[in-house]
């Protein structure tokens, strides 16, 4: 990937969510510039076992007590509650009071970049299509996404001549190692368990992972302050091609079965009902915000991030999936 960052040997980055999928490789992205890294994360990934100069890592938990890192200049903020399950305080006090607490922290200590990974899921699951950071809003019921947009415009109302602060707005990302998103996917492909709402016919929004680090670092060495980016490929692609693209590459039939959308809305609806009552911490195989999901296009483009960043995605999503696919196979066998 292209350098991006100016005077990078005399910039230290702090990262949170660093053991994450998109954590690590923001650091190894970062770390290839010749910055120094501090990592923040609950839990350290096998990655950062060796010992790698200009690099330290962390163990915090941002919804408790912490020292800030002394000399930062920028910070990475990825670290948040991805989820369609849990309550909302889980959901508020990391993605809302533990973002205000980091910037807050961050500003004091002098830091001159803060970027903020917001979602493009803020925008709400009932019907994109070639839209852009201006679209249409849903209002949601689903946790992440409302705690994502007082997290973002709290995070762009923040910007200042001290401290720039920028938020991005991701879709869906994917490609090798991906544990959270798309490898529950391809268990389920694997096991069968797989299907589509109304025929998987609506649009969907991807990104990969090493173009979501490139916009990512774009938008807090380019972006404007106080200002908020859609990294997206922009690319055409419907549910139905996504699952037959995965399945190609994992070897298996793909998936036939399909439902209607109110009636997967409405089975998802009960098995939420049941799985609350239980007080279960698992979320059942359908919730609301999963078929909402797909049972409405979500598409989205890149323009702003173009025009103003020099955003350019590098890989096309046949050539991720193909990557994404041996990938796993190849960790099923290990």
């Amino acid at each position: 990937m292209e350098n991006i960052f100016d005077n990078a040997n005399n910039r230290k980055f702090l990262i949170t969510g660093a053991s994450g999928f998109l954590g690590k490789e923001i650091v190894k992205k970062v770390l290839s510039e010749g910055t120094q890294v501090i990592a923040f994360d609950m839990r350290k990934a096998k990655e950062y076992e060796n010992h790698v100069d200009r690099f330290e890592f962390l163990e915090v938990n941002l919804t408790g007590d912490y020292e800030f890192p002394e000399g930062i200049t920028d910070v990475i903020h990825a670290a948040g509650k991805v989820s369609d399950w849990g309550s909302y305080d889980s959901f508020y006090q990391i993605n809302v009071v533990a973002t205000e607490k980091l910037m807050k922290m961050a500003k004091e200590k002098g830091v001159k970049n803060f970027l903020f990974i917001s979602s493009i899921d803020i925008h709400g699951f009932f019907g994109h299509v070639n839209e852009t950071e201006n679209g249409t809003y849903y209002p949601s019921k689903c946790f992440y996404p409302r705690t994502k947009i007082i997290a973002e415009n709290m995070v762009r109302d923040f910007n200042s001549d001290e401290m720039k602060t920028v938020c991005i707005r991701p879709c869906t990302v994917y490609g090798p190692g991906d544990t959270t998103v798309q490898g529950p996917m391809m268990d389920a492909i694997m096991k069968g368990q797989m299907g589509y709402i109304a025929g998987g016919k609506k649009l969907i929004s991807r990104i990969y992972i090493e173009d979501l680090v490139q916009g990512l670092c774009k938008a807090l060495e380019r972006g404007t302050g106080g200002e908020a980016y859609n990294i997206v490929s922009g690319e055409m692609i419907t549910w139905k091609e996504w699952v037959e693209e995965i399945s190609k590459g994992l070897g298996v039939k793909a998936p036939g079965l399909s439902a209607p959308y109110p009636i997967a809305y409405a089975v998802a609806s009960i098995m939420e009902f049941f799985y609350k009552l239980v007080k279960s911490k698992t979320p059942p195989l359908l919730t609301k915000m999963r078929i909402q999901h797909a049972g409405h296009d979500f598409y989205f483009l890149p323009e702003k991030a173009s025009k103003e960043l020099g955003f350019q995605p590098k890989t096309d999503w046949k050539t991720g999936v193909k990557l994404m696919t041996e990938a796993y196979l190849r960790d099923r066998k290990e």
